[in-house]
């Protein structure tokens, strides 16, 4: 009797041990910040979910992030416009309230609202930065805490993309309160994991159009792009207009009439490095067999850091290509790749 009394005091002072780890050391770690955080998605809990994620801290830091990953994605060199910049600093407020707004009712499983009034412009930002990151179509396939040191940790969750068909690193950036609890801060390497999205968007369209683009480029037969820029004459300023003139001939290859074209014009360095790219199109008609010079202009702006490089450029002895990207024929047809992801 002795000894079992003895044995089921052991077992509640094991017992005790195991509910005082929970409650004095468990609950005051990263992992079960992170746990509890997945479950406040999985229950619709918002509440709880901001208990254990920062949400306006990293919707803060995702906004200065996307548009950082957008501007290498675009190579535009957003952030030595001084002029870009005040404009994203005054649209910044409202864009982070819509996009925190959104994702808490979708962790709410609320129903969109269809007749809610919102500012069209921070509300057409927030759909453009949102569109980088396809919640929808990405599922957890692990988690694993990194690193944690005084008060910060750092986690990785291993994401899967179904329609690409391709893993990803998120990285999470997490710290401790005064009290010991953890909360997520930042996703760390939110624009790097843009430019991955973006890169295997894009090499998936390739795969995808590998066809439709060779049948594009032997449809029109293209000659070098003659470049030159000049002033506009017509335009009385106390800074002239610079133009960026094109001059380029294509040959119907084909044996339909073409009466619409859209294409875009890159201008190369002696590297054969891509320096500057714009669209253009025609609307004509170009019979089987016949060419057509085609002679465009673009009015460069010095504000923009790519046109005031190329402006103090001789463009006439660099290479110009031109890539057809769209065809349209008198008989109805049509040559289009795909340019977007479902």
């Amino acid at each position: 009797m002795k000894n079992k009394k003895i044995l089921l005091l052991l077992v509640l002072v094991i017992a005790l041990g195991a509910a005082a780890f929970y409650f004095l050391y468990f609950i005051r770690t990263p992992a079960y910040a992170l746990n509890q955080a997945r479950v406040a998605l999985k229950q619709h809990d918002t509440a709880k979910f901001e208990q254990y994620v920062d949400v306006d801290a990293v919707l803060d830091h995702a906004f200065d992030d996307i548009i950082k990953a957008e501007s290498k994605i675009n190579n535009d060199h957003i952030f030595s416009n001084p002029f870009a910049l005040s404009i994203l600093h005054m649209l910044k407020p409202s864009v982070v309230d819509l996009m925190k707004q959104e994702a808490l009712d979708r962790i709410a499983a609320k129903p969109a609202d269809q007749e809610k009034v919102v500012d069209p412009v921070p509300d057409a930002m927030r759909r453009n930065l949102e569109r980088h990151i396809p919640l929808d179509q990405l599922s957890v396939k692990d988690i694993q805490l990194a690193k944690q040191d005084k008060g910060q940790a750092t986690a990785t969750i291993a994401l899967h993309d179904q329609n690409l068909e391709k893993d990803f690193l998120a990285t999470l950036l997490m710290e401790a309160n005064e009290q010991g609890q953890w909360r997520i801060k930042r996703v760390s390497n939110l624009s790097q994991l843009i430019i991955q999205f973006s890169a295997a968007k894009k090499a998936k369209l390739a795969a995808e159009n590998t066809s439709i683009m060779e049948r594009l480029n032997k449809a029109v037969a293209t000659s070098p792009v003659d470049l030159n820029i000049s002033t506009d004459a017509n335009i009385k300023e106390a800074e002239p207009q610079k133009l960026l003139l094109a001059s380029v001939s294509v040959t119907n290859k084909t044996n339909v009439a073409i009466n619409r074209m859209y294409y875009d014009v890159t201008i190369f360095d002696e590297k054969d490095q891509a320096l500057y790219s714009y669209p253009e199109h025609f609307r004509g008609n170009i019979l089987p067999g016949r060419s057509q010079q085609l002679e465009t202009s673009k009015t460069l702006n010095a504000m923009l850091p790519d046109d005031k490089r190329l402006m103090g450029m001789d463009v006439s002895k660099l290479k110009g290509k031109i890539q057809i990207t769209y065809i349209a024929f008198d008989d109805g047809n049509v040559l289009s790749p795909n340019t977007f992801m479902e």
